[in-house]
């Protein structure tokens, strides 16, 4: 039985996603605290500096655990477009919605993962692997980008998952070859 038997794509995503979101959501905040006068966000201002090290381990942790799902994620769509009759409707020449939405799903993931990272790299040349950095209009740019697309990618991956069954197909295959 191999690991492609098991949705395990679906089990990997949430921490790339949890990640990046607090970590752009986070650069937003201070931004907005620092450069305007918002009276229910000047309260978190005492914890930017402990917030901008957590955003950083969180961008961090969230590019690296990206790996794993973008792997998953390649092999299990992979092994669904390639089973007998389910990438095509039944006139044999029009691929199915599913499939659509996987790949969109996967182009805004695989764009804000590489983003994300060139953001990430960008502040690790300039103030190491955790340095506490300020964001500015860059960071600012990029967490305003990414966390409305990352967010958009992830409900096209519930869609997948709870409207188009796709993890639960591999996990119907898993009990019959049991």
């Amino acid at each position: 039985m191999s690991f492609l038997s098991h949705p395990i794509h679906p089990a990997l995503v949430h921490f790339p996603i949890a990640f990046l979101t607090f970590s752009h959501t986070i650069d937003i905040l201070h931004y907005l605290t620092t450069n305007f006068s918002i009276p229910f966000l000047s309260t978190l201002s005492p914890l930017f500096p402990q917030l901008l090290s957590s955003s950083r381990l969180l961008h961090t942790l969230g590019i690296f655990s990206a790996i794993p799902a973008i792997i998953t994620g390649i092999a299990q769509a992979s092994a669904q477009a390639a089973k007998p009759g389910n990438l095509y409707e039944a006139d044999g020449k029009t691929i199915k919605k599913k499939f659509y939405v996987m790949a969109a799903h996967a182009a805004l993931n695989d764009f804000c993962v590489i983003v994300s990272g060139s953001s990430w790299w960008s502040r690790y040349k300039a103030h190491g692997i955790l340095g506490a950095v300020e964001p500015g209009v860059n960071e600012l740019a990029v967490a305003g980008v990414v966390l409305p697309v990352l967010l958009f990618a992830a409900s096209l991956g519930g869609d997948l998952v709870y409207k188009h069954g796709m993890g639960f197909s591999a996990a119907k295959s898993a009990k019959k070859e049991q």
